[in-house]
């Protein structure tokens, strides 16, 4: 059958005018299912569900990548337990780890950073802001008792009520009178958007100024680069690992000994510092002053309603100023004390061999730093003398909104009406506390490695379990890891090889089994803080 040359056009512009009409049809109807779901997870998806199904499927998800994707060792044969526990410690920012890190290949490497910065404090903070707006969007589902995307509001001050006094004096909020025309929830709905964006710039700034400051000092510092030469780690790779794992406080380093290797490095360490207290335990004064600096600049009306109404943009990490000044100050009060404590007790010891003063100072200082959730380490923290190791559980239990506030803010308006008193389940009241939790999986791992207890007490000690699960638990990443030599101390001869790894990668699969959920419960710990109040000791 013959066609012409027209015939063979009209019938190719026919086929092609249907698949551009097939494609944009599919497409809308794409972004009209996203637009969808966007809307049902933020108005009708329970807070503690939605992040708890983010961590559960991101976890599985990364394990089986890991499991996929090819290591650089030969010799390391991956196990599924061990990769899902990789995947699990990189998304809830824990830092612990089965393997050495230098099994892993690139790609690996670069699955386990997108996974710490899916996790990290300050990114899914922002999922919640975006979450928030589409709640602002739809008036009707917005109520005192809704429960926070990023965590349970303890305080909630009414849309309404008129404060007079001024905010610098208090931690409560301060309605700006006149402020707008449009009225109370169009201005806080577009500050929600100009928070979304705020918080976007900060979380891409720091990652910046993060990977630059490091690739810059490697590349300047050839000692530090002949390191990663040796060990075959590009420096790029390691710059930008480092940059996410610092911010997102995830602790897992693509060499074996951390950051422990760089330990005379002190000006690595001090560029290091800065990223993890932005990240984490500072971020609400590094938010506010950027707020704050931002409406110096630019004038513009919803940065000062921000800054004045804090508490009613219902974001946890945005604080009045003297909250926001007595948590940094407790954070510096704490870093003081660690690094007091640890110079004073271990400062002529192995834990600084082969220091002088001012590279001591540093690594106790970086020391400090990271005990408070970050989990990246300069020196071997199982030579660090017990009344230190005590002292570094008590600070990765303490949460990152841990402050020393020697005020009371008021339940009252200035009318006298009282806020409304939230409504809480009875299992909230049921669920054990925060300490109690921890004295539980404690007793879950005894039970589970009661073997290796009996067989091995000196590594398998109370003392180094706790430590492993607290760290677990607070998602901090530091470990006292496995010594041989306590081993063959007991058992002369045992076959026994050191390895660059946590402790519990010397655990029984169902010990890793319990850390990871130890580690998932520990990420979203923020649900469960006002919980256990049946649990109270009560004296007669």
């Amino acid at each position: 059958m013959d066609f012409s040359l027209a015939q063979v056009k009209s019938y190719v512009y026919a086929f092609v005018h249907k698949m551009k009409h097939s494609l944009t049809s599919g497409c809308t109807y794409g972004f009209e299912r996203i637009v969808f779901m966007y809307h049902f997870f933020a108005l009708h998806v329970n807070p503690f569900r939605l992040q708890l199904s983010y961590f559960l499927c991101i976890a599985l998800l990364g394990s089986l990548l890991l499991m996929e994707l090819k290591p650089s060792n030969p010799n390391f044969k991956p196990r599924y337990v061990d990769m899902l526990f990789m995947s699990a410690s990189a998304l809830t920012c824990s830092g612990l780890g089965t393997v050495e890190m230098e099994n892993f290949s690139t790609s690996q490497i670069v699955v386990l950073t997108l996974w710490m910065f899916l996790g990290g404090e300050v990114f899914v903070s922002l999922m919640g802001v975006l979450l928030r707006r589409a709640n602002y969007n739809n008036d009707a589902k917005i109520n005192d008792s809704e429960v926070d995307i990023v965590g349970i509001e303890l305080e909630t001050i009414s849309d309404d009520q008129q404060i007079t006094t001024d905010p610098t004096e208090s931690g409560i909020d301060v309605e700006v009178p006149d402020i707008s025309s449009t009225g109370g929830k169009d201005l806080r709905r577009s500050c929600m958007q100009y928070l979304a964006f705020v918080v976007l710039g900060y979380l891409l700034l720091i990652h910046l100024y993060g990977f630059l400051s490091i690739f810059l000092y490697l590349i300047i510092v050839s000692s530090s680069r002949d390191v990663l030469k040796a060990k075959g780690i590009h420096v790029v790779l390691f710059s930008a690992s480092v940059a996410v794992s610092s911010f997102a406080n995830g602790g897992l380093i693509p060499t074996n000994e951390n950051i422990g290797i760089f330990g005379k490095n002190s000006g690595l360490l001090l560029l290091i510092v800065p990223q993890i207290l932005a990240g984490n335990t500072l971020f609400p004064l590094f938010l506010r002053s950027v707020i704050w600096a931002l409406r110096r600049i630019t004038k513009v009306k919803e940065f000062e309603y921000m800054l004045r109404n804090p508490r009613k943009m219902r974001f946890d990490h945005l604080l009045p100023n003297l909250p926001t000044a007595f948590l940094s100050l407790t954070v510096v009060g704490f870093i003081a004390v660690m690094v007091t404590l640890l110079c004073s007790i271990d400062w002529n010891t192995a834990v600084f061999d082969g220091m002088n003063s001012y590279q001591k100072i540093i690594a106790a200082l970086f020391m400090a730093v990271n005990s408070r959730h970050s989990g990246e380490n300069s020196i071997d923290t199982g030579s660090i003398s017990s009344a230190v190791l005590v002292l570094f559980i008590v600070m990765m239990y303490f949460p990152s909104s841990t402050s020393f506030l020697p005020i009371q803010e008021d339940d009252t308006s200035s009318l006298g009406k009282k806020n409304k008193t939230k409504k809480r389940s009875l299992a909230q009241y049921l669920i054990l506390s925060q300490l109690s939790s921890i004295v539980v999986f404690v007793i879950a791992i005894c039970i589970s490695e009661r073997r290796r207890v009996s067989r091995d007490p000196l590594n398998f000690s109370v003392l180094k379990i706790t430590f492993e699960v607290t760290s677990a638990y607070a998602n901090t990443g530091l470990s006292m890891g496995y010594s041989c030599s306590q081993l063959q101390e007991l058992h002369p001869g045992s076959d026994c090889q050191d390895k660059s790894y946590s402790f519990v990668g010397k655990w029984s699969d169902e010990g890793k089994l319990i850390l990871v959920f130890v580690m998932l419960y520990g990420r979203l710990k923020k649900f469960t803080m006002e919980s256990g109040k049946a649990w109270k000791l009560r004296v007669s």
